[in-house]
This record gives C-alpha cells, sequence and structure tokens, in this order.
C-alpha cells in the first residue's frame, strides 16, 4: 500500500491546506522582508508598527488575523488584510496542486515553485522588483527537474529560446 493510500483522502486534502496556510504565513514574511534586505529568520514575527513580539497564538494563519479583529495585540494597529489573503491564496494554490498532482514528485515541485511565485507576484506589484534571492534558486530547481523529467538539453534550450 502507497503511503498516499494510507492516508484517508478528507485528511490529506485537510492537512495539505492547513500546510498552505502556514507556507502562506511565511511567505508574508517574505514579501514584507526581503525587499527591506531583511533576514526571513530573525527576529522572530513582530509587529512592523511597534515592534512587538507576536505570541504563538498570535501566529496561526487566519485564525488569528480573525480574533484579534485585524489589529495588533499590542498597539491596535490595523494589520492588513493582505496577509490573511496571501495565507489563502497559497493554500488555494497548494490545495490544487494536490488534488491536480496527488502525492508525487511533481506536486513537492509545486509546493516550492507556487509559493515562491506567490511571493514574487506581491513583491513585483508593491515594490516593482523581482528579488533574485527568490528567482535564482528558482532557475536552478527549474533546470535540475527538467533535467530529470524531460532531458538536460531540452531542459536548457528551454531556458534559452523561453519555452
Amino acid at each position: 500500500m502507497e503511503f498516499s493510500q494510507a492516508i484517508p483522502y478528507p485528511l490529506l486534502v485537510g492537512a495539505i491546506f492547513c500546510f498552505g496556510l502556514v507556507v502562506g504565513s511565511f511567505a508574508n514574511v517574505c514579501i514584507y522582508r526581503l525587499p527591506r534586505k531583511e533576514s526571513v529568520v530573525f527576529p522572530g514575527s513582530h509587529c512592523p508598527a511597534c515592534s512587538s513580539a507576536l505570541r504563538p497564538l498570535d501566529n496561526i494563519p487566519i485564525i488569528s488575523y480573525i480574533a484579534l479583529r485585524g489589529k495588533c495585540r499590542h498597539c491596535s494597529v490595523c494589520i492588513s488584510p493582505i496577509y490573511p489573503a496571501i495565507e489563502m491564496v497559497t493554500a488555494i494554490l497548494l490545495l490544487a496542486g494536490i488534488l491536480k498532482f496527488g502525492l508525487t514528485f511533481k506536486f513537492l515541485v509545486y509546493c516550492v515553485m507556487a509559493p515562491a511565485l506567490v511571493i514574487i507576484t506581491a513583491i513585483d506589484i508593491e515594490h516593482q522588483i523581482i528579488p533574485d534571492v527568490i528567482t535564482l534558486p528558482g532557475i536552478i530547481l527549474g533546470l535540475a527537474v527538467g533535467a530529470c523529467t524531460i532531458g538536460y538539453t531540452a531542459s536548457l534550450t528551454g531556458i534559452f529560446v523561453g519555452g
């Protein structure tokens, strides 16, 4: 019995959706910090207005936004609705990925590339930049996956001719 068959389908879909929310939460960190040349690891999550550290319960995707009524627990400044929107979009994209690809290698690649594209899109819309720290690893991953699936020559050709 395969791993994907051992897990009840609704549980798998729910777990992937929750995973997508968590990945979306991290995507928000990247979207905010990368254009400002800040670390995505340190310091931990904090309010950009008052710099107060967020409690673990304040970091639960979507739920904490609703519970806090879209405001910082410490300074009551409004939190942009973009944050839960990014979390939801990322979760929906990963949900779509599992529905299309199942638990496959393609899905694993999709789990990396879809959030990366969400991050790139959001940063580009707000700052009109596309950070190399996201695109260059994406190119390398795309080349490696292409080499494994369609062959190294076809993968390189695709890079140079745009297909």
